[in-house]
């Protein structure tokens, strides 16, 4: 009896040790803490935000010679109806204006209307289609100081303002009041800011026709004490590039004369940080320059003494081509300092034909049009040496020529 006492009793205590244990569950993992768990928790980190990356602002630039027009391109353009077109002047260049922010020329004619009629050399007056056609072409400011900007007398100087005003197409270099005259032409775009100027060495001996009490505000004449008062008020009113076209030189001469480089001297110690010239009616050589300011820090400018005939109709070598200069300014995003970026440009040529009995003209990309076929005889042979001239003459140093 003692003995089925004691086999229950171990059988009742072996029962209750086993349920003890099955109720436990299974062992525990273990947990790590040390270099094993950081790796496995970092397999998906979180991804930092990047900082924002300040950005580089750029404002494309493109500048051109003399716009001329002779009697035989005034000629081109009378339609039969007794109107004037000259749109296909420029159709095959326009690509090359278009899409810059800034496209500027020299408009070295005034415009007239069939009361005061129409004329080239030496006195040019123009129909208003051409202001039309050029800013269809792409151009968006014409700068108006030179020697033939009065050949209108006061009645061209001013209908030239007026035409400009009414196809929307901003100006500089002659004015209809004093208002206008001190008047800075200032141009923003892609947050940077330039100031326009524009000046000539003479007017041919017309100044005598414009009233003594306007001619002081009709046209900016080359001062050095007028230049720096403008200079100093386009600083003020916020200009952060200064631009100076400036008509001067002689003509058809390839390089810059003593009294060129002078005043190239005079206006980058003034502050200048461009200059375009113009006048010699050819290609003048152009350069980057490295300039130490007051403070003792450094600034590049650039000039070139001449951008050459942009459409006329001289037609002696060196005469009848021009440039079209793609100039790039840029404001660094860290700093917000600004400074020259990439400079090219683009080789043009004056091609004139004759069609329906009369002379036409064409500007032409001598690149495009040295390869692709569409001249032949003395043209084509003109053409590629219109590219050699150029490019020889202005050199690659530095400059990316574009076809």
């Amino acid at each position: 009896m003692k003995r089925v006492k004691r086999i229950h009793l171990i059988l009742t205590a072996f029962i209750c040790i086993f349920l003890l244990v099955s109720c436990a569950g299974p062992k525990p993992q273990d947990v790590f803490t040390g270099p094993e768990a950081s790796q496995s928790s970092s397999i998906h980190p979180k991804t930092p935000k990047p900082s924002p990356v300040p950005k580089t602002t750029t404002l494309e630039l493109r500048a051109v010679g003399d716009i001329m027009m002779h009697d035989p391109q005034v000629e081109a353009g009378l339609q039969a109806d007794g109107s004037y077109h000259f749109n296909h002047f420029f159709e095959d260049i326009q690509p090359y204006l278009k899409g810059a922010d800034i496209v500027i020329g020299n408009l070295e004619t005034t415009i007239s209307n069939e009361e005061k009629g129409y004329g080239g050399y030496p006195n040019f007056r123009s129909p208003a289609a051409l202001i039309g056609a050029l800013k269809n072409a792409g151009f968006q400011i014409l700068t108006t100081a030179n020697n033939h900007a009065l050949d209108g007398r006061e009645f061209g100087t001013v209908h030239t303002l007026d035409t400009l005003d009414e196809n929307g197409i901003l100006h500089t270099g002659t004015a209809r009041t004093s208002e206008e005259r001190d008047r800075i032409l200032m141009v923003e775009k892609n947050d940077i800011k330039i100031g326009i100027l524009a000046y000539t060495y003479g007017t041919n001996g017309m100044e005598v026709t414009i009233p003594d009490r306007k001619l002081p505000f009709t046209i900016n004449y080359i001062d050095k004490d007028r230049i720096r008062e403008d200079i100093h008020r386009a600083r003020e009113e916020g200009a952060e590039v200064l631009i100076t076209c400036i008509h001067w030189g002689t003509e058809y001469q390839r390089n810059p004369n003593d009294s060129q480089k002078e005043m190239a001297d005079f206006l980058i110690s003034q502050g200048v940080d461009i200059i375009f010239g113009s006048h010699p009616h050819v290609l003048q050589p152009m350069e980057r320059r490295k300039v130490r300011l007051e403070d003792g820090t450094e600034k590049e400018v650039f000039l070139i003494y001449s951008l050459g005939n942009f459409i006329s109709n001289q037609r002696d070598p060196y005469r009848d081509s021009g440039v079209i200069l793609d100039l790039k300014i840029n404001r660094d995003g860290n700093t917000g300092a600004i400074h020259l970026g990439d400079i090219s440009y683009t080789p043009t040529w004056v091609y004139r034909f004759s069609q329906n009995g009369k002379p036409d003209f064409r500007v032409l990309p001598v690149g495009k049009f040295m390869k692709n076929g569409k001249l032949s005889g003395s043209a084509e042979e003109r053409i590629r040496s219109v590219w050699e001239e150029t490019t020889t003459h202005l050199g690659q140093n530095g400059f990316q020529v574009n076809e």
